[in-house]
C-alpha cells in the first residue's frame, strides 16, 4: 500500500471531523423545522376548512330546517301583549331562555328592511302555533262515527346558554333550541259539533284514549285560551289559567350546535358574519346574538326574515363564522 492510499484510508477511518458533524445537525434540523412548519401548516388549515364547511352545512340545515318549520305555522306571535303573555308561560325546564332575548314586533305597513332608529322591532327569539297530527276521536260509538280533531302546537325558537364553552377563552356558547309543546285539540273545532251528545263523545274520548287534559283556542291570550276537559266529556265553562305550558320532550328539538362543538356566535359589530343587519339598537342596549328575526306583512300572507350565524373553533385562535339569512312565508288562521 502506498503513502497516499493509507492516508486516505486513515482519514475514512478516523470518521467526521467536528465542524462536519456540526454543518450535518445544523441541516437536517432546518430541514425537520420546515417539514414540521409545513405539516402544521397544512393540519391547521385543513382544521379551518373543516371547521368552514362545519359551520356553513349545519348552519344551512338547521336554517332551511326552520323555514319549512314557520312556513307551516298557524298563528305567529309578536312583541306584544298576547304573544309576551304566551312566551312568559312556556316551561322551558333545562334550556332557560337567554336573557335580554325578545320577540319580533310584528310590522304589517312596511316591507322587510332594517329597523329605524327609535322604532326597534327585530327579535331574537320565535313564537307560533304549528298544527300537529289529527286525533281521531270516537263520536258515536253505536255506528262506529268518527270525527278528526285538528290539535296544534306551541313553537318556541329561541337561544339559550350552555354550561360548555366552545371557543376557547371565550364565554359559554349559545345554542339554538326548538321548543315544542304538548299537541292540544281546537277548542274552536270541539265546540262547533252541534249535537251535544257527539261533542261529549269526542271530549271523553280526546281525555280517556290520548290522555288529553284541555282544548286550546289559540285566538286568545294565553289566560282565557285553555278550558279544562274530563273523561265523561265535560268542557269546562271558563278558562284556566295554566300555570306553564308543558314541553313534549318526544318532538322538541334541543340544542342544535353545542353537542356538535359549534355554537351560535355572540354578536359583534367588527365582524361581518357576527354583526346585525337589521337590529339598529346600540350594542350596549340590545344584542340579538347570531340569531336574528323580522315578520312583516299581514296575517293572510306574513313574512318571516331569520338570519343565523354559527360559529366553530379551528386553531390557533381561529374561529370561523358563517351566516345563513332565510325568509319565509307564513299564514295565520
Amino acid at each position: 500500500m502506498s503513502t497516499a492510499d493509507a492516508g486516505r484510508l486513515r482519514r475514512i477511518q478516523a470518521g467526521f471531523s467536528i465542524l462536519e458533524a456540526l454543518i450535518v445537525t445544523f441541516i437536517l434540523a432546518t430541514i425537520t423545522l420546515v417539514i414540521e412548519r409545513t405539516v402544521s401548516g397544512l393540519i391547521e388549515t385543513e382544521r379551518t376548512m373543516r371547521a368552514i364547511r362545519n359551520t356553513a352545512d349545519r348552519g344551512q340545515q338547521a336554517s332551511y330546517r326552520l323555514r319549512d318549520v314557520v312556513s307551516s305555522s298557524r298563528n305567529i306571535f309578536g312583541n306584544d301583549t298576547l304573544g309576551t303573555g304566551y312566551l312568559a308561560r312556556i316551561g322551558f325546564g333545562a334550556l332557560p331562555l337567554f336573557p335580554g332575548s325578545r320577540l319580533p314586533k310584528i310590522d304589517e305597513l312596511n316591507p322587510l328592511g332594517p329597523d329605524t332608529v327609535g322604532d326597534p322591532r327585530t327579535g331574537n327569539v320565535l313564537l307560533f302555533a304549528r298544527q300537529a297530527d289529527p286525533l281521531p276521536a270516537k263520536a258515536a260509538a253505536a255506528t262506529k262515527k268518527m270525527r278528526l280533531v285538528d290539535t296544534y302546537r306551541l313553537v318556541c325558537v329561541y337561544l339559550s346558554q350552555s354550561t360548555k364553552t366552545v371557543v376557547a377563552g371565550g364565554l359559554p356558547a349559545l345554542d339554538l333550541v326548538e321548543w315544542r309543546s304538548d299537541a292540544f285539540p281546537s277548542y274552536t273545532q270541539v265546540q262547533s259539533i252541534t249535537s251535544g251528545t257527539e261533542r261529549a263523545s269526542v271530549v271523553a274520548d280526546l281525555y280517556n284514549r290520548y290522555g288529553i287534559d284541555y282544548l286550546w283556542d289559540m285566538s286568545q291570550p294565553v289566560t282565557n285560551a285553555f278550558y279544562a276537559i274530563d273523561g265523561t266529556g265535560n268542557v269546562s265553562a271558563t278558562a284556566t289559567v295554566v300555570s306553564a305550558i308543558p314541553e313534549d320532550l318526544n318532538v322538541s328539538k334541543r340544542g342544535r350546535f353545542v353537542a356538535g362543538n359549534m355554537a351560535v356566535a355572540r354578536t359583534d359589530a367588527t365582524s361581518y358574519p357576527r354583526a346585525s343587519v337589521f337590529t339598529v339598537d346600540a350594542p350596549a342596549t340590545w344584542s340579538p346574538h347570531g340569531f336574528e328575526c323580522k315578520i312583516s306583512g299581514v296575517s293572510g300572507s306574513r313574512k318571516v326574515w331569520m338570519r343565523l350565524t354559527v360559529e366553530q373553533q379551528a386553531s390557533k385562535g381561529r374561529v370561523p363564522a358563517q351566516q345563513t339569512t332565510v325568509v319565509a312565508t307564513a299564514r295565520d288562521l
